[in-house]
């Protein structure tokens, strides 16, 4: 069995080709962030690697004892280093003289890049003669949350494995698992967009209480009960703006659904979006203009390729929030 139920079918077809008629070079497997593309990639390299000749990994040969060490010679994981956000070219030439190598212990080599979306131009470029020439048996296992970032020379050399999320019973059938009652997983689930392994995470970390906390500023802000230099501070003060990014963006396309007319049970912060927006609803075309924005600022920075001065950045989006909703 796969890491996942809800993976299975994906990966029993993956089986049923390469026995019929082989499979492609390259794999780009895409999906939600939580939905466990990773975790199929790896399970899907372990099998390829395996010396028995079964529908999965055996866990018993040489190739299985050396994957569970974590040493296996013929697999390599590509991703960003250093605490970079970008592949850089020097890791793309890794990969390249890896699989220029014959497999020490395996039929084939396998190579688990991730994620795709985040390699600059030069080691986009790096990669496409590999991708069009693979040398050997060897396999690239590609994996991207954000499927139209992908350069299009990357996209039109691999061949798609598109993952969506589980059925919600599937999903709560699962939390339940992890010890989470229907009450706490739903809502989870509903926050995280039904991915079953980010609401797992946000479930036992603090994110939680973090963005409750991170809206309540927004409604003090908002009524004028908070000054805008502690607000920012306080939320500059995250590791990561892409947190905050993400989390803005989220509710912010709940305030077009709302400006929309759609019931707050179908909003993924419920009734707490008209109680921050206020008394009348915002003009639609500006609550475009800032969702635009900070869609574009979230872009960049998953892309690798950004850097931004945090407190000047939250503190004009509050600016134009507050703007929007008590204009003067």
């Amino acid at each position: 069995m796969t890491a996942f139920p809800w993976q299975q079918p994906v990966y029993n077809d993956l089986v049923r080709r390469r026995r019929s008629t082989g499979l492609p070079h390259a794999l780009l497997l895409t999906g939600l962030a939580g939905i466990g593309k990773h975790e199929l990639a790896l399970y899907t390299a372990k099998w390829l690697l395996c010396l028995q000749d079964g529908d999965e990994p055996c866990g018993q040969c040489h190739s299985c004892q050396l994957w569970n060490a974590g040493t296996h010679p013929d697999f390599l994981l590509c991703q960003p280093e250093d605490g970079s956000r970008q592949i850089r070219i020097e890791a793309i030439r890794r990969v390249n003289d890896f699989l220029a190598q014959t497999p020490q212990i395996s039929r084939c080599q396998v190579v688990n890049l991730r994620p795709v979306e985040v390699m600059n131009t030069n080691s986009a470029n790096a990669l496409l003669k590999t991708l069009e020439e693979p040398a050997g048996e060897s396999y690239l296992l590609l994996e991207t949350e954000r499927f139209g970032s992908v350069l299009p020379t990357i996209r039109s050399r691999c061949q798609r494995i598109a993952l969506n999320p589980p059925a919600a019973d599937e999903s709560l059938q699962w939390l339940a698992a992890q010890g989470y009652a229907a009450e706490q997983a739903e809502p989870a689930l509903r926050l995280n967009h039904g991915a079953p392994l980010k609401a797992l995470s946000w479930l036992q970390g603090e994110q939680s209480d973090q963005q409750q906390r991170w809206l309540e500023q927004l409604q003090q802000w908002t009524q004028g009960t908070a000054p805008l230099q502690l607000i920012a501070e306080q939320w500059s003060k995250q590791l990561d703006l892409q947190d905050v990014m993400g989390w803005l963006y989220s509710f912010l396309s709940d305030c077009l659904k709302a400006n929309m007319g759609i019931a707050d049970d179908q909003l993924i912060y419920g009734p707490q979006v008209r109680a921050t927006l206020g008394g009348a609803m915002p003009p639609a075309a500006k609550l475009i203009t800032l969702h635009d924005r900070v869609k574009e600022i979230l872009a960049a920075l998953l892309s690798g390729a950004a850097s931004y001065n945090k407190q000047l950045v939250i503190e004009s989006l509050l600016l134009e929030w507050r703007d929007l909703v008590n204009p003067q």
